[in-house]
């Protein structure tokens, strides 16, 4: 049935789809009209999936088991199961749990797709707690090894990433020792992160006091190589009432230690940060980065940090037009519209008692400022359940990003939201390009790979991260580029983390391509 509904929806919506002029976009610093702003129709029950309950973080797209199609696990923290939707393929899901293997018990925080074993399967961490500090059991962290069967078995007391502390909160995977395999970097609440050092054969060890991250408390850690020097490097932040703590920038010393740099780049000692959004927004080749910020009863001036190209990073938040008070939770890059530059949504969390407002689709003007267009795409989501969690992903392949957005959550306790899968109802000419990384050397996900592409109107950057942001939670999404009205990209270049480069020239447009490590 839900099959039928999708197909009776896709009928219709091909019919009644339109560009919706947004006359505010009409007047910006460019001095020209924007094209019209691409809408987005809500399909969850016509996708087969949930329309309600509370995911702690961001769900996470990966193509788990290598069918082609995009699946979606999410987490729905405490209340109900979580959810694993199997992608169709026809623009359905099917819900494996239970049945699959992951634990439906306990307190779900943070998750991560990645490919620990270099199998070419997607492996899966789980991070978990205890609500309000209590015992709840089942509060050590899961580590899920994919069984290629669609199914999964938790290997977590084996591999030694049990992480007992309790109270965990982000993960992220990287290879921050150069070695071809995927650590581990656990944020905790309250209790010290964790980094795990992957040994191979399915065991990992806590080499944290030795990297020089001891004692760190950030509940919101995701690895990412600012610098692009091929070495991943880690940067931390905390929205905690009692302990304010600045965000952090640690840099890979490439001998298994990192160093806090973060005044060094001009990074600002700001406090209360949630969500961390990676990209390059302005398509200079350097990344930029988006800190969403808040604290459950007050506001916090959500901030953008541009990349200056020379070790340096400028807050520009203000002059780019995104400078009001928010209590904001997660936040993703993504090109929406294809029009070759990278916009953002962000989730807004409300505050009590005023409670939840609009969600935000910053779409980039290309000259450094961004404009609000939720409401005209459709996506402002303004409902009475709190904002918490929202990811990008293009699980039909049409070559643009839908888009997942979840609420369900208030200062007293934590209620179920209705989560909503909108499909992109793009109706313009703009091409793309989606590309999936196939390391050899490096790890098999090629994670923190460089992507850089020139065409007639410029180049782009992306780096493999697993998608748009990250808000406890890590994906791996194949990376997407808007192409506007370039039909061929002229030159791509991929720089994979243990050093090798290649070029691939004349690539078509509008394709998914994969790129596998070359030897030398």
């Amino acid at each position: 049935m839900n099959r039928i509904l999708f197909q009776l929806w896709r009928t219709l919506a091909s019919r009644r789809r339109f560009l919706l002029l947004f006359p505010s976009l009409l007047v910006i610093n460019s001095g020209h009209a924007q094209p019209a702003i691409v809408t987005f129709t809500d399909v969850t029950v016509a996708a087969g999936m949930k329309t309600s309950g509370y995911t702690f973080g961001n769900p996470i797209w990966g193509d788990f088991d290598r069918d082609g199609h995009l699946d979606l696990y999410v987490d729905n923290h405490d209340k109900p199961d979580p959810d694993l939707y199997r992608n169709n393929g026809d623009g359905t899901f099917a819900n494996l749990i239970p049945g699959c293997g992951i634990n439906i018990i306990g307190d779900r925080h943070g998750s991560a797709w990645g490919d620990f074993n270099n199998d070419g399967y997607l492996d899966l961490y789980m991070t978990k707690g205890a609500k309000g500090g209590t015992a709840l059991g089942h509060k050590k962290d899961e580590l899920y090894l994919n069984q290629r069967n669609l199914t999964f078995r938790n290997i977590a007391k084996k591999a030694g990433t049990t992480n007992s502390f309790g109270r965990a909160r982000g993960v992220s995977f990287g290879d921050f020792n150069h070695d071809g395999l995927l650590d581990i970097w656990v944020g905790n609440l309250r209790t010290a992160n964790v980094l795990y050092q992957n040994n191979g054969h399915n065991t990992f060890t806590d080499v944290t006091a030795a990297a020089g991250l001891a004692n760190l408390i950030y509940f919101e850690t995701t690895f990412i190589d600012y610098d692009q020097d091929g070495w991943p490097d880690i940067y931390c932040t905390v929205s905690q009432r009692d302990t304010p703590t600045p965000d952090r920038l640690f840099r890979n010393n490439h001998d298994g230690t990192f160093t806090d740099v973060s005044q060094v780049v001009g990074l600002s000692s700001l406090t209360f940060g949630r969500a961390i959004a990676w990209g390059d927004y302005d398509n200079d080749g350097n990344l930029d980065l988006f800190v969403s910020r808040g604290e459950d009863n007050s506001a916090a001036v959500q901030t953008l940090y541009h990349n200056n190209g020379d070790g340096t990073f400028t807050d520009v938040t203000a002059q780019a037009g995104i400078d009001s008070p928010r209590n904001n939770r997660a936040a993703v890059w993504g090109d929406f519209d294809n029009d070759g530059y990278l916009d953002l949504y962000v989730v807004d969390s409300g505050t009590d008692p005023v409670g939840k407002t609009a969600n935000h689709l910053y779409h980039n003007n290309a000259d450094g400022t961004f404009t609000d267009v939720a409401a005209a795409a459709g996506v402002a989501d303004a409902v009475v359940s709190r904002g918490r969690t929202a990811t990008f992903g293009d699980y039909d392949q049409d070559g643009f990003l839908d888009l997942f957005v979840t609420d369900g959550e208030d200062n007293t306790d934590f209620t179920m939201g209705p989560q909503t899968l909108f499909h992109n109802d793009a109706n313009n000419s703009n091409h793309w390009l989606e590309i999936v990384l196939v390391g050899t050397s490096s790890d098999r996900q090629g994670l923190h790979a460089g992507v850089t592409i020139q065409t007639d109107a410029g180049i782009q950057y992306r780096q493999n991260s697993g998608g748009g942001g990250h808000y406890l939670s890590q994906g791996a999404a194949p990376i997407h580029f808007g192409l506007g009205q370039q039909t061929v990209i002229n030159q791509l270049t991929v720089k994979w983390p243990r050093g090798i480069v290649q070029t691939l020239t004349n690539v078509a447009a509008d394709q998914l391509i994969t790129i596998t490590e070359s030897a030398n």
